[in-house]
Parts: C-alpha cells; structure tokens; sequence
C-alpha cells in the first residue's frame, strides 16, 4: 500500500531518485486538486482512485510522499481519510468504505504445507529458537570455514526477502548433498532450529541440523548432464530485463519482476475487494464470434 517502498524495489533506485519522482507525482496531483477544484478525483462521489492515493498516502515513510499541512493535498487527505476504514480501523464500526487489506495469513484447511513459509518467519518473532522447517529455491550459495560452512539464501516465493540457512559440515545430515547442489537455482528442505543471526545482513538464520536436496541444477556440461551452475541463467548478480526476456520462464526468481507482480497482485486484489463489498458481481461475458469452432 506504501506510495514510495514498491518503487524503490522494483527499480532499484535510491532514497534521493525515488524522493524526486514522489515529489514530481505530489506535484502534479496538488496542480489537478487545486485548478479542477475537486472534491473527489474522479466524479461526484468516493471511488477507487481516492481509496488507493489516501491509502498510499497515510501508510507513506518517505518524507517526499508526506502532503505539506495546508497544502491542497494535504486537505484533501485530512478529508479523504475519515471516509476510508483501514483494516487497523474496521472492527471499530466507523461508516466507510471497508479495506480487507493484505490477504490473511492462510489457514491450511484441506492440505498441509509440511513447511512453514519464510513470509511468516520474518513477519514475528513467534518461531524464535523453535525448530522449524523451511523449503525454497537458492538465490545464493557460499561456502566458508574451507568448505566445512555452507551459507544458502533461500526464498519460497511468500516474500521479497530470502532467509539464511547455515550447514555445518559436522553438525547437519545430508551436508555433502546440499554442498554438490549447482549453487544458484537449487530446491532445498531444511529442518532446523531459528536463532538470532550472528552476521551482519539479517535479523534471524537458520542452524540446520537436516538438509534435503531436491533438486539440482544440471548447468555444468551443454548436455545437461552435470551438476553445476556454469550454463545456468540465472546467478548471484543482477540481470537485465532484456536477459530476463529471454529466459521468461525463471522471471518469478528475479527480484524486480517478482516486486512487480507482487504490486500486481495486491492491485488486482484491492479492486475486486472494493467492488465486490460494493454489491457488484465479477462475470465473464459471453463473446460473439462468427467462428465456428
């Protein structure tokens, strides 16, 4: 919902890029509020529109994305705010018009997951020296200590962020199979206890006491026979969109386009939510076509 953070990920800038177009955009919208003297952003009454710029503009951390006090902008989201019932706010009985917000955390009704997913690892500290398993794909291999560490950055797909997984040669099963993975691309499971990290980089690690390869990346050899990440696309650095383009298949694992189809998503979710709670249905219509097939 944040005007400012989804910019920052998706296109990599600074701090200083990102305060610049937010300025530019809050400008550009003062200008339209102040000539078209307008209540509403689109029509006579509160729409979509109004909903996601107020939302975007009370859950803003940058202070270029904060309207000035007594700035036209900053009127109309004093205005706009009370009109929208945030998911902090709902259950308070207010009169406008209701948010759901972020999906839920998801409630394992008919399956189960056997794992628990790094989004809701790093949301609290509730898993905190507990023994957890976690699964995902490598973003990132390395070894330490002449060989006898094993540093893995995994990511399942549940977050932007990935969460660090220690092997230690003489502590973990399965070490030397997670060691001959092919690096970058690699499917892991690891069971093991969450501790407080001892680097720099990230808040919490897991010190794994059993590791499952799941499957390798056969990039060593043209033939596709050998385990390696030498001819496998993807890899430690960043990539261009144009490389991405060519292997769109693996465009979930890179970080901008996965920040995009995030922001996507909660899009999609937001209007369907809004119109839903509105009273509207979502129908596919029926299309005419002379094709007879």
């Amino acid at each position: 919902n944040s005007i400012d953070l989804p910019l920052q990920v998706a296109a990599g800038s600074s701090t200083e890029a990102v305060e610049t177009d937010v300025s530019k955009a809050l400008e550009t919208v003062e200008k339209y509020l102040a000539s078209s003297k307008r209540t509403y952003m689109v029509g006579d009454s509160l729409s979509l529109a109004d909903i996601s710029l107020a939302v975007s503009l009370n859950s803003a951390t940058l202070a270029a994305a904060k309207p000035s006090d007594g700035s036209v902008l900053g009127e109309w989201q004093a205005m706009m705010t009370p009109q929208i019932e945030t998911p902090s706010t709902a259950s308070g009985g207010g009169s406008g018009v209701l948010l759901n917000g972020p999906a839920p955390p998801v409630e394992n009704k008919l399956y189960r997951r056997n794992r628990i997913r790094i989004k809701e690892i790093l949301a609290s500290n509730e898993y905190l020296n507990q023994t957890i398993t976690v699964a995902g794909w490598a973003r990132t291999t390395r070894n330490a200590n002449k060989g006898q560490l094993l540093f893995v950055e995994l990511n399942d797909g549940s977050t932007g962020e990935s969460l660090q997984c220690v092997l230690d040669a003489e502590k973990t099963e399965g070490f030397a199979e997670c060691k001959n993975s092919g690096g970058t691309g690699a499917s892991f499971q690891f069971v093991g206890t969450l501790i407080p990290s001892q680097g720099a980089g990230q808040a919490v690690e897991v010190a794994v006491t059993t590791g499952k390869l799941l499957g390798a990346v056969y990039g060593g050899d043209l033939e596709g026979l050998e385990i390696g990440g030498n001819l496998y696309p993807m890899s430690k650095k960043a990539h261009t969109l144009e490389h991405m383009r060519e292997h769109a298949h693996l465009r979930p694992r890179g970080r901008v386009h996965a920040a995009a189809m995030r922001i996507r998503h909660a899009m999609a979710y937001a209007t369907h939510t809004f119109f839903h709670n509105n009273g509207f249905l979502y129908i596919h219509t029926p299309i005419l076509t002379g094709a007879d097939c």
